[in-house]
């Protein structure tokens, strides 16, 4: 899975630059204020229609486009970048980033961006905010906290990884930092790791690699060779294994049913394991034991011990 491009250091040396800018571009007059407002509301600097590159030793270190730009030296100095005074139909914002080198390491869209220089902290918000880092990562949110390595979204969240161990994650409320991902509330999720499995949990972490784990209730549709459902407690997996514990009921084709405390998929071998008791249930059987091995579609089978009916047909 991609990592999450480093912003910490750099990032308030961004800020400050951006902040630079605004140089020279302080307010003047503050005749005809709108009832209410006070002085002390105005920005201490402002401009309209941004469009610049900060740079560094002859490289690129962002660029930034915005319809309005303006600074406020408050409990807590900051940026915002965004609609105009009355204005309500601006174009959205563009911040890019860019790495020591001066590659492209990532950007931020959204109609909304404040700028947090001593924090070193960038906030975006409003519906469909994104985030895209440099290694084809995309994170799109109603509102998005970047502050060092760390990513924090909230609302209607879609993430999603690039690369051979891929995952797209929807969910309540994403973290990604530092090639982790965790997701709470109503998550539901794929990865293409090992076969590929989709997965529907109250929690979700991927890790590095495209191994997770999927707890407080999962459902998980393994793809690749078994076609399966398993509904379980907690699903982990990572290269085409996959672990289920905690009232683990797997589903397949043709209304074969296995339940145990804990199964386990392999993709490599084909095969399902469930290392203590289980029941089996399908058309021709309905079967009790202890340590059973079963094929993908679970039709074959050998189990430690047994008890229950089989129907042979002749």
């Amino acid at each position: 899975m991609p990592t999450i491009p480093h912003l910490g250091r750099r990032s308030s040396l961004l800020l400050t630059l951006i902040v630079a800018s605004l140089t020279g571009c302080a307010r003047t007059g503050t005749e005809g204020l709108p009832p209410g407002v006070e002085i002390e509301d105005l920005p201490d600097s402002e401009a309209w229609d941004v469009s610049f590159t900060t740079s560094a030793d002859g490289r690129a270190q962002s660029e930034v486009e915005a319809a309005y730009m303006a600074r406020y030296t408050r409990d807590s100095a900051y940026v915002y970048l965004g609609l105009p005074p009355g204005d309500t139909t601006a174009a959205p914002v563009t911040l890019k980033m860019f790495d020591a080198e001066g590659a492209p390491s990532g950007s931020v869209r959204a109609p909304e961006v404040w700028l947090y220089e001593e924090e070193g902290r960038v906030v975006a918000l409003k519906a469909r905010a994104t985030v895209q880092t440099g290694e084809g990562a995309s994170v799109e949110a109603q509102r998005l906290v970047l502050q060092g390595q760390r990513i924090t979204a909230t609302g209607n969240v879609k993430a999603n990884t690039q690369g051979q161990s891929a995952a797209s994650v929807q969910a309540a409320r994403v973290t990604m930092d530092d090639g982790r991902i965790e997701a709470s509330g109503r998550v539901t999720a794929s990865v293409q790791s090992g076969g590929g499995a989709r997965i529907e949990a109250a929690r979700l972490a991927v890790r590095p690699g495209g191994g997770f784990t999927a707890s407080g209730g999962a459902t998980v549709q393994i793809q690749g060779q078994a076609n399966a459902t398993v509904r379980a407690r907690t699903v982990s997996g990572s290269g085409g294994r996959y672990t289920a514990e905690g009232g683990v009921r797997v589903e397949t084709g043709g209304g074969k049913t296995l339940t145990a405390g804990r199964v386990i998929w392999d993709e490599a071998a084909g095969r399902f394991t469930a290392p203590g008791a289980f029941s089996f249930d399908g058309p021709t059987a309905r079967i009790r034991g202890v340590g059973l091995s079963a094929s993908a579609d679970l039709s074959r089978y050998t189990m430690r011990q047994v008890s229950g009916e089989i129907e042979v047909q002749e």
